[in-house]
């Protein structure tokens, strides 16, 4: 019986540095990947096109967005929004000057496959953007 509890302590204390080596949420592994990505300026009709490619880092999920033909780079992160704290993605990025911010649900569509849709936000947005990711 001692030999059994030894043996369920050391597991127990080598499931707790694993977990606690691993990445500080694991929601974004979920969301690694390549999107093709639709969406509208904020403050404007004009819509557009392009992709998203995610992946992990250190700081958290890291993003390359390309549109029109233009590369940013972008971090995201899990948060929660609402006094209900909803989980939400919230990204954000810095584009002609001006610091966006994107507020994501995350969704999985028939095939199992992460869906992200945002509202796109700068600092005195009048009219909210809007993106899509699709995978």
């Amino acid at each position: 019986m001692k030999r059994y509890f030894w043996f369920l302590s050391c597991l127990s204390a080598a499931m707790t540095t694993a977990w606690a080596a691993s990445p500080a949420d694991h929601r974004l592994e979920y969301l690694e990947g390549s999107y093709v990505v639709i969406g509208r300026h904020p403050d404007s009709e004009r819509p557009y096109a392009g992709r998203v490619i995610a992946s992990l880092s250190d700081q958290g999920l890291k993003l390359i967005r390309v549109v029109n033909g233009r590369s940013i780079e972008a971090k995201a992160e899990m948060d929660t929004a609402t006094p209900d704290k909803i989980p939400v993605l919230r990204i954000g990025f810095k584009e002609h000057g001006k610091q966006y911010e994107e507020v994501c649900m995350v969704s999985v569509d028939l095939d199992n496959y992460p869906r992200v849709s945002c509202y796109l936000y700068h600092g005195l947005t009048k009219r909210v953007g809007l993106e899509t990711w699709f995978p």
